[in-house]
């Protein structure tokens, strides 16, 4: 089977992701992209991600093709394969449709940085892309085009888009970015919360991609 490791661990990441409610159902995309073929494991459409095997994961190249795979491939491949296109440090995408992470983004409201995990991994704020009609080209290039350098960005009435440089690191700012709006919205209830500055989120990032870890 073509790329059944990479597939079997895009199905980890979406099961991991379930486990901690970052979306209801199966209102979220997972992907990865192999480095060596330039091939993109993604998530099929509207499948339990409990009950996938590694022949459910579809296989796209970059223009969001079908390589391998008898499955449908998420409605969000376009998102998956721009990210892809115009990121090439990345190398796995989470979407997810977390609770707090989308009650700002049906507020068109950037999660401001006054987390320190937020400002590290994240590198600022969490921009807010305008809405798009799900599933479409334009949602795709308008989500990159705010998502920008950042790891993370909100998708206006829709949810979260995370990336890392690979699905693990991905999935991991999907849930910094989360716990990040959580904060972020029990803070404004108290008043007076400290955003940091944009120098300040600089040298945070700098100091966890330097520093931080084995």
């Amino acid at each position: 089977m073509l790329l059944k490791e990479k597939r079997e661990k895009v199905i980890q990441f979406a099961i991991k992701a379930k486990k901690e409610k970052l979306m209801p159902l199966t209102m979220g995309n997972f992907s990865l992209i192999d480095k060596s073929t330039g091939y993109i494991c993604i998530t099929p459409s509207g499948m339990e991600y409990q009950e996938l095997s590694a022949e459910d994961i579809v296989v796209i190249d970059i223009d969001g093709n079908v390589i391998d795979g008898l499955r449908k491939p998420s409605t969000e491949l376009q998102l998956h394969c721009e990210v892809y296109r115009k990121r090439p440090d990345v190398g796995g995408v989470v979407h997810t449709h977390s609770t707090f992470a989308t009650v700002w983004a049906c507020c068109n409201k950037e999660i401001p940085p006054i987390v320190a995990e937020v400002a590290s991994a994240l590198g600022g704020g969490i921009n807010c892309a305008p809405y798009s009609c799900p599933g479409t080209a334009e949602l795709a290039q308008i989500t990159v085009r705010h998502l920008g350098q950042s790891n993370a960005v909100l998708l206006e009435r829709h949810g979260l888009l995370a990336v890392g440089n690979d699905i693990a690191e991905a999935f991991a700012n999907a849930i910094i970015a989360e716990e990040g709006a959580k904060i972020a919205f029990y803070a404004n209830q108290l008043k007076g919360a400290k955003i940091f500055a944009e120098e300040d989120c600089t040298k945070l990032k700098k100091l966890a991609e330097e520093e931080y870890g084995q």
